[in-house]
């Protein structure tokens, strides 16, 4: 029917010799792919005869796509069907005659790889006569490619090539010609009996020649290879050969310039051996030469130098000085078994030597590791092996980390070999039940129980190696009575030439004058503090015939001068976590005293950011976790931002020596303390709290959305503080100085009044916590009007000599009731006359809490404890605590990071602040 079916064939070269193909008829309409597949396809194997076409649609019309053996396929064999009459047109009119001569040179086997492109780093095929040049010549070579990923005996047959000879696929190697090149990658046979490879002989004495031979192996017996020595002692079969022969042995010489063979063998020096075993051996084996190597070679090769300081002597007794003592030690080189002294090994390096037979064992000393312990040598030997050397090995494995804050120390990745009493001081460090035992004096005047002794015995023995020491038991477990016992033995053992100096909050300086003074009353003690206290040159001559010096943080920092001219006998700081911003001028001053012995005293190490501890041990143990920017980068950054497990307990390992921590729940504690119980009250907004709560966060996430960094930080850190405001009193946030109807307005302020009522009837007393001045002088008013008495009240703006004596009324019972603002009176305080503990707001860090619960419940408390935490149900107070219940504790986890809130994303903070009513 379709007899008379003109058609026109159309083509659209694109990349890589593809063709899109569509046809018109002689109306000049398209021609579907349907009938594209029956008249032009009709013949065509490797589209299966059309069936495997495609319809590409190109510029709109039905096309097909045919990659450039497919092309060839249809042109050059003609696989149209004769019931129409086709003609190629446009573009297609010159790919005939190419598409023909292509066509012919593929079935008839006429191509071959082609030696120029592989030169030039591309791999490709040309036809075996070299006739066929430019787009043509092109076009073979992709169609050849095509056909062998098409064809599944031509594929199998070309991978087995590829994977036998590597340089069909690598552009590297040297060969002599095009023949050279074909048979090596496995294109003509090479009809000779044998292949020929080179083997490499070490001297029979260290320092003599090497030998490199030529071996031919039997191609029919490949466990048989002959040493080749001459035509005359070739077998007589291969004496045919000798050209090939000749010809490799030309190609070995030109591919490494310095070889030059005679007879099949040549001698080389040492170097020319290291060079062949590290660097033309490869060579030789990417062009398809098989190459022997002494046996031993793969193990030296794959061996390193191990660098080593051999300690020589132990600590020689005080001469050993804490971190930065210097260790005597001696180098050694450990290689394949053997180990070298230094004189040894620089000996070998001395003479230039790369291979060396020591005691019967082969070693390589390779020049760029030459170079690097030269260069470790030179820094190692400037700055001396120290104790903190030894420690970063020993308790952090430092040596296998890649943490290139390490690598930056002299013995970075040096294996440091202990002498027998080094390995016993760091056994009782990391073993606190092998340290020795101390007998406290008769001057001291109490019973420590067994792990207050433990914790003396554990301060003393690392004075006795000038180690600081941070003692973080929990709050109320003695830290003070222990610090006092430790004082107390030193004195009586040592010659002392300055006192010691306690550096303390102002609000437990008192405290302290009472504890000494009742444990041991033998100690004097001036309090530098007040008005009146000593400066310049008096302040020395107020030293005299004292034992201990007592002062505050702030004039830890305001008279720097005068604390900083004496090297103190011990400096210890109460409530250490009052450094724990390391950039404070307070902190930086503090850690740059100089004291034998320096001890931190904290319950809490870290309240909110690691790098809190790193400030204490800055201070402790100066340089022994590097600087605040390196700990930052190896600590700080994968545990606060990944918690990785393997950091954490390298930080961990690192510390233990140096922190002491014991828990209230711990089995060695034995506190035999009453039962406490925590319990949260659940308090609702009045209508005049929620009112004012949701229009603060309208108000303030309007402006959130449109800010970032640390903009958006301290105005989320704004509103957090406004809202907890808000949910004690609205008053408090209004800043009302005459608060109307306290009671009526927060029913939180009512549910206070509620308890302290009832604690009172019961004839108990309690603390009132609130992190709010404001709050805390709202809350004493409506006490004392409510009950007609005086209420105490502890803050910052208290004097010292004012707040021992609110302290000392309280435990004799002369008032039932104590408000303390957070900062002033959470730490360091003795409270025991209270068993009720009322948190009237939150604070976002549990530990900070606990400190404060800790002023009633501890050593001395005889009485159930009753913990109250005020909670405003629906508020940033209630979802808060209950993120807070999901979340390991900041001590047990080593960090949580202090600014998690102002992280969170803006949903997440809508959802975390926006009032819940339900």
């Amino acid at each position: 029917m379709l007899n008379d079916l003109k058609i026109s064939v159309h083509t659209e070269q694109i990349e890589n010799f593809h063709f899109y193909v569509w046809c018109t008829t002689k109306d000049e309409k398209t021609l579907g792919t349907n009938h594209m597949r029956r008249y032009l396809f009709t013949w065509h194997e490797s589209s299966f005869f059309g069936s495997l076409l495609e319809d590409v649609s190109y510029i709109g019309v039905p096309s097909v796509l045919l990659s450039p053996w497919m092309m060839v396929e249809l042109i050059g064999k003609d696989t149209t069907n004769s019931l129409a009459d086709i003609e190629y047109s446009g573009d297609a009119v010159p790919l005939i005659d190419a598409a023909e001569a292509i066509y012919d040179c593929i079935v008839n086997g006429e191509f071959m790889p082609d030696f120029e492109r592989w030169k030039s780093g591309a791999f490709g095929w040309r036809d075996t006569a070299g006739e066929l040049e430019g787009f043509t010549a092109d076009w073979l070579s992709a169609a050849v490619s095509d056909l062998i990923e098409r064809n599944s005996d031509l594929g199998r047959a070309w991978s087995d090539i590829v994977e036998a000879y590597t340089a069909t696929e690598k552009f590297e190697g040297h060969f002599l010609d095009e023949r050279d090149w074909l048979e090596k990658i496995g294109f003509l046979i090479d009809d000779a009996p044998f292949t020929i490879g080179l083997r490499l002989n070490e001297p029979d004495y260290d320092g003599d020649d090497w030998k490199l031979e030529l071996f031919l192996r039997d191609r029919k017996n490949p466990d048989s290879f002959h040493l080749f020595q001459g035509l005359k002692d070739l077998p007589t079969p291969w004496r045919g050969y000798m050209d090939r022969i000749e010809r490799e042995q030309q190609r070995f010489e030109e591919i490494v310039p310095w070889l030059s063979f005679q007879n099949g063998n040549t001698h080389i020096t040492e170097d020319e051996a290291w060079l062949f075993l590290t660097s033309a051996s490869e060579t030789f084996v990417n062009t398809g030469v098989e190459i022997l190597l002494p046996s031993w070679w793969q193990v030296v090769r794959d061996s390193k130098v191990m660098l080593k300081a051999k300690m020589s002597s132990a600590p020689r007794g005080q001469s050993f000085v804490g971190m930065n003592s210097l260790i005597d030690f001696n180098w050694r080189f450990a290689t394949n078994g053997v180990e070298m002294s230094e004189e040894e090994f620089m000996g070998m390096v001395n003479d230039n030597r790369r291979l060396v037979n020591f005691k019967g064992q082969w070693i390589k000393l390779d020049p760029a590791f030459i170079k690097h312990v030269q260069s470790i040598l030179k820094k190692a030997e400037k700055e001396g092996l120290h104790f903190s050397d030894i420690l970063q090995q020993e308790l952090a494995d430092a040596r296998d980390s890649d943490d290139e804050v390490l690598d930056s120390r002299a013995f970075a990745n040096i294996h440091i070999e202990l002498s027998r009493q080094m390995k016993s001081m760091l056994r009782q460090l990391t073993e606190i039940t092998d340290i020795p035992k101390h007998d406290v004096p008769s001057t001291f005047h109490g019973d420590l129980r067994p792990y207050q002794q433990q914790g003396v015995d554990w301060l003393l023995f690392l004075r006795k190696f000038h180690f600081g020491a941070c003692l973080a038991d929990d709050m109320g477990l003695g830290k003070t009575i222990q610090m006092i016992a430790y004082f107390v033995y030193v004195l009586e053992h040592e010659k002392q030439e300055t006192p010691f100096l306690i550096i303390a909050p102002t609000s437990v300086l008192g405290n302290w004058q009472k504890e000494i003074e009742k444990f041991a009353p033998s100690l004097k003690v001036h309090l530098h503090y007040g008005p009146n206290r000593a400066k310049g040159e008096d302040f020395n001559v107020s030293l005299a015939d004292t034992d201990i010096v007592l002062t505050s943080y702030g004039l830890s920092h305001a008279d720097h001068e005068e604390i900083a001219s004496v090297a103190w006998s011990t400096i210890c700081l109460d409530e250490a976590q009052n450094i724990k911003n390391a950039h404070t001028k307070q902190s930086r001053a503090i850690r740059k005293l100089k004291g034998q012995h320096h001890i931190a005293l904290t319950g809490t190490p870290m309240e909110n950011r690691l790098t809190e501890l790193w400030s204490i041990f800055d201070f402790i143990n100066t340089g022994f976790l590097g600087s605040l920017h390196s700990f930052h980068k190896r600590f700080v950054l994968p545990i606060e931002k990944d918690r990785d497990p393997a950091i954490i307990g390298n930080l961990q390992q690192l510390i233990k020596p140096f922190l002491l921590r014991r828990t209230k729940r711990d089995e060695q504690v034995a506190l035999n303390l009453p039962e406490k119980q925590e319990q949260k009250e659940y308090i609702p907004l009045t209508v005049e709290q929620a009112s004012l709560y949701e229009q603060l966060v309208k108000d303030t996430f309007d402006q959130v959305s449109q800010l970032a960094g640390m903009q958006r930080k301290a105005l989320i850190l704004k509103m957090l503080g406004k809202l907890k405001q808000i949910c004690n009193h609205p008053a408090l946030y209004l800043k009302e100085e005459r608060a109307e109807s306290v009671t009526t307005r927060s029913h939180k302020i009512e549910k206070l009044l509620e308890l302290v009522t009832a604690i009172r009837e019961q004839d108990e007393s309690c603390l009132i916590f609130t992190q709010y001045i404001g709050m805390g002088e709202m809350i004493q008013s409506l006490l004392e009007r409510e009950f007609g008495e005086k209420v105490l009240f502890l803050n910052g703006s208290v004097a010292k000599n004012a707040r021992d004596k609110m302290v000392e009324q309280f435990q004799n019972k002369e008032y039932s009731i104590l408000i303390l603002s957070l900062k002033a009176g959470g730490t360091g305080l003795n409270l025991t006359a209270a068993n009720h503990v009322v948190h009237y707001d939150r604070w976002w860090n549990p530990a900070v809490e606990n400190q404060a619960t800790d002023r009633a419940y501890r050593i001395g408390q005889n009485r159930f404890v009753h913990v109250h935490k005020l909670i405003t149900t629906g508020t940033i107070e209630e979802k808060i605590d209950g993120m807070l219940d999901k979340k390991q504790s900041l001590n047990d986890e080593i960090i949580q990071s202090e600014s998690w809130i102002t992280e969170l994303s803006t949903d997440e903070l809508e959802e975390l602040f926006t009032l819940s009513m339900s």
